[in-house]
Parts: structure tokens; sequence; C-alpha cells
């Protein structure tokens, strides 16, 4: 079972997966999210960036308002799946033990974070 998002760090990203039937869809709820809570929306990638397997938007904001955003995020994502993950300093820890989902769950390209010997 998908781990759930839980408010336990200090600063959070959250990357909306979306396809090019969906991205006007993942456009305008990641828009409507910045607008509503004043969180800053990075730019919408109709492409897979970083270790992000799909296309994606994130979202950047803080411990106060995740307990507001992420239910929200949950309620009116309409079927895009959402990967939520704490920012700790960490890059690996944060896609993987920091890391849960609203909706689906996806494999990250994690050999960007893996230190080199």
């Amino acid at each position: 079972m998908t781990q759930r998002p839980q408010n336990i760090y200090d600063h959070y990203h959250a990357h909306v997966y979306f396809g090019p039937g969906t991205v006007e869809q993942a456009r305008a709820l990641c828009k409507a999210a910045g607008e509503k809570f004043g969180i800053a929306v990075g730019r919408v990638h109709e492409r897979e960036v970083g270790p992000h397997p799909q296309w994606s938007c994130q979202l950047s904001f803080n411990r106060s308002q995740f307990d507001e955003l992420i239910p929200w995020l949950d309620s009116e994502r309409r079927g895009l799946d959402v990967f939520v993950h704490g920012q700790t300093g960490d890059d690996l820890a944060d896609h993987t033990t920091h890391a849960s989902w609203l909706g689906n769950d996806y494999k990250l390209k994690l050999d960007m974070f893996r230190r080199r010997a």
C-alpha cells in the first residue's frame, strides 16, 4: 500500500504528474494551488525531468501550508497522480524514505542521487 503524505518535515515538494491528454488539467490544478495557497509553482514540464518518469509540475510549500494543501490536492487532482516529498537536503532520502503519493506510485530514476564511490 502506498504511504500517504504526513506533515513531518519543514519544507516539501509536490510533483503533479500528467501526460499529453491531461496537460491542461495539470496546468489548471497547479495554477489554482498557487493562487489558493500562495505557494511557488514551477514550470509545467512537457517532458520527463530529473528523477520523474512522467511529465510534471512542481509545487513548493512548507509545514504550515501542508495540512490544507494536501487534502485539497487529493480532492482536486481528478485522477492525476501526485508525488509528495520532504525537502531535508538529502535528495536520495527525500525521493525514497521521505516520499509518499496521492494516487498511483511510479518508479523514479534514482541513479542521479546515488553517491559515486
